[in-house]
């Protein structure tokens, strides 16, 4: 009788063991899940920033263009009227 006391026992122990490893295991599998979809929501936003920068970038460029070229007409302008009033004052 002892003998199936101490093997009931350690059945017992055992099954209560595989079941704390089970839940152990649900848990950590809950863990990974959630990371991954940390790191996809975070390799989206990632993808969206970088979009952002090079439209921002093209932005940049074009407006660097426009002052170029409105600087140029601002010396032709400048030019012009230094020898309008230069013109003026002979």
């Amino acid at each position: 009788m002892a003998v199936n006391a101490n093997t009931s026992a350690s059945m017992d122990s055992i099954k209560k063991k595989m079941q704390s490893l089970k839940v152990e295991k649900d848990n950590a599998a809950d863990r990974a899940d959630q990371a991954e979809q940390r790191q996809q929501d975070l390799q989206e936003k990632l993808k969206l920033s970088e979009e952002e920068s090079t439209s921002l970038q093209k932005k940049i460029q074009l407006a660097e263009a426009e002052l170029d070229g409105v600087q140029e007409q601002l010396a032709e302008a400048n030019a012009k009227l230094e020898a309008k009033e230069k013109a003026a004052v002979d």
